[in-house]
């Protein structure tokens, strides 16, 4: 299989946890690697139990924010996972719009090349702001003992807050934990982007089909148009335009829930950052913790941004449709060709949209009420604190 618009990065990304069509041991690299991330997973939550202490409620927030985003991950994958057969019918669809392309002209090849270049570079650019939190995070610790905070081996912290149930600051036992907690939550914050960047590029790819759609309507309705090619032209298009519903209904149904968890949890997480990043400003040290901490707040709400963006974006596409048969020149058709072109504005009225578990349309609007939410809860924790 070859599906065109999906990026290097992405598929790497894809095969990596095993999702992959026609990957071999698949399942085997899927289990594998949710065991690491759920034990991984586990610890960060043994060591908020062992350490509630209000006192020291900045330390407490600051790895529940880690494990919340971690759990995040993990959830996402693994409802990607159990719907992963609709993934492979829309890679499917994708592939045959790439071939439906190559056999049409060479502006219909266009379109989708050029979004298809937007696509990957999205997606490079997400994984790398991901990537880029994730190592500056874990990276801080170092720079702490490096500093000379902590020049004694028998209180060296990790990178992540863990709690094992053995000793972990013996060298070079301690220097291979780290390396692997560096390793676990680059993975994550990676994956994650890729889950984030898959979105996007099969709502360009639906965009890039509705573009097409529209010229083609406009063409078909050219007054030099004979009328029989017009109803010809048009019940092409209106099957075309029932594979886009299609495409679309299969990408809602694959990241509704994940667009649920994602809301849910960046209020969460987002309230966290936030006030460890004010609660940091008067302490020592407040550099390296404002430096972790700013970049981790900014790919968690770019994380929102996008499925709420994303979601906006399908929305005004598909109510384009009907506005370019507004456009045309039905005016100078026969009622019979008109009754047909009614057809197609009446459906395109309906918009296509992508929900957070069938509970609200994924909008700016949206986005908006999730940082409100964010910024009350943090003010109220910093209130109390």
């Amino acid at each position: 299989m070859r599906a065109t618009f999906i990026s290097t990065s992405v598929e790497l990304g894809l095969r990596f946890v095993g999702i992959w069509p026609g990957l071999p041991y698949g399942t085997v690299t899927w289990y594998a690697y949710m065991t690491g991330l759920m034990v991984g997973t586990y610890f960060e939550y043994v060591y908020i139990f062992h350490h509630f202490d209000i006192s020291n409620i900045s330390n407490l927030i600051d790895a529940l924010s880690i494990a919340l985003a971690g759990s995040l991950g993990f959830f996402k994958l693994i409802s990607l996972w159990s719907r992963r057969r609709i993934f492979y019918d829309i890679l499917l669809a994708m592939d045959q719009d790439w071939s439906d392309a190559l056999a049409r002209d060479r502006s219909v090849l266009s379109v989708m090349s050029s979004n298809a270049n937007l696509s990957r570079r999205c997606s490079n650019v997400l994984i790398s702001i991901n990537t880029t939190a994730a190592i500056c995070y874990t990276a801080s610790s170092f720079t702490r003992h490096s500093a000379g905070e902590n020049l004694n081996d028998s209180v060296r912290l990790l990178p992540v807050k863990m709690q094992f149930p053995f000793e972990v600051h013996a060298s070079p036992f301690f220097e291979l934990l780290a390396t692997a907690q560096l390793f676990h939550m680059v993975s994550i914050a990676a994956l994650v982007a890729m889950i984030n960047s898959l979105i996007i590029t099969l709502i360009l790819h639906v965009s890039g089909q509705i573009d097409i759609l529209r010229r083609e309507l406009l063409t078909v309705c050219d007054e030099h148009s004979q009328s029989g090619s017009i109803i010809a032209g048009i019940r092409l298009l209106i099957t075309r335009h029932q594979r886009i519903i299609t495409f679309s209904d299969n990408i809602e149904e694959l990241y509704s829930e994940i667009a649920l968890m994602q809301f849910l949890s960046n209020t969460v997480v987002m309230c966290c950052i936030g006030f460890t990043i004010i609660g940091s400003i008067a302490e020592d040290g407040a550099t390296i913790v404002l430096l972790k901490s700013a970049i981790f707040y900014i790919a968690v709400t770019l994380e929102a941004f996008i499925f709420c963006f994303v979601g906006e974006y399908l929305s005004a596409k598909s109510k384009s449709i009907g506005d370019a048969v507004y456009e045309s020149l039905w005016y100078n058709k026969t009622a019979a060709e008109c009754r047909i072109l009614l057809f197609v504005i009446l459906r395109s009225q309906k918009r296509l949209t992508i929900t957070a578990g069938n509970v609200v349309d994924l909008s700016l609007e949206g986005f908006t009420s999730v940082m409100k939410a964010s910024a009350s809860y943090m003010s109220v924790l910093h209130a109390m604190y």
